[in-house]
């Protein structure tokens, strides 16, 4: 995770006005942006990723602490790579924060888009700002919640349109799939 109070930016396969744009945004907030660019990715299928990890918790204050207004320009940044590069999978998008809104809940809440279809993509990005008050519901479904949670993993489900939880890892090394379709954990 990224030190306290700093944003981590990784990517591959961006071009230099989509670093500037999604950088120049995140310093304006944070002040100092860990920047790293990593090889192009060793999974053919995808082109192009981008990786933003912030150093605040996913709530309705991330949005007032960063901005709509910054929010909207990297979501549509993301939105229009998908849309640039065509394919079908040809980007891979991962927004991590540090925890989870006033919960006190300290995992890694990640959300991973990669979704196929460039549609669902868009809808996957427009949707997570929205999840502000749907997360903290949800984690009453969780096995075990409580500070030994190391990382919550959300993904896209096209068939339904909607943003589940799609892993839970702890501190002890095991973790937990969500199956979505009997609304349930299994273990690993």
């Amino acid at each position: 995770m990224s030190e306290t109070g700093k944003v981590k930016f990784v990517y591959s396969g961006l071009a230099q006005f989509e670093i500037e744009v999604i950088y120049s945004a995140l310093k304006g907030v944070f002040g100092y942006v860990d920047e790293q660019q990593q090889p192009l990715i060793d999974d053919i299928e995808y082109v192009s990723a981008v990786e933003i990890e912030f150093p605040i918790p996913f709530a309705e204050s991330f949005f007032q602490i960063f901005g709509m207004d910054r929010w909207h320009k990297i979501k549509s940044l993301i939105k229009e790579m998908k849309r640039r590069r065509g394919g079908k999978r040809a980007v891979k998008a991962l927004i991590t924060f540090c925890g989870i809104s006033a919960e006190g809940i300290r995992p890694r809440l990640i959300f991973m888009v990669i979704n196929k279809n460039a549609r669902q993509f868009e809808m996957a990005i427009e949707k997570i700002e929205y999840l502000v008050d749907i997360i903290p519901i949800q984690l009453q479904s969780f096995p075990i919640i409580d500070a030994s949670v190391d990382e919550i993993l959300y993904s896209y489900d096209e068939a339904s349109f909607k943003w589940n939880p799609s892993r839970a890892k702890y501190a002890d090394g095991s973790e937990y799939i969500y199956l979505p379709k009997v609304r349930e954990w299994k273990k690993k």
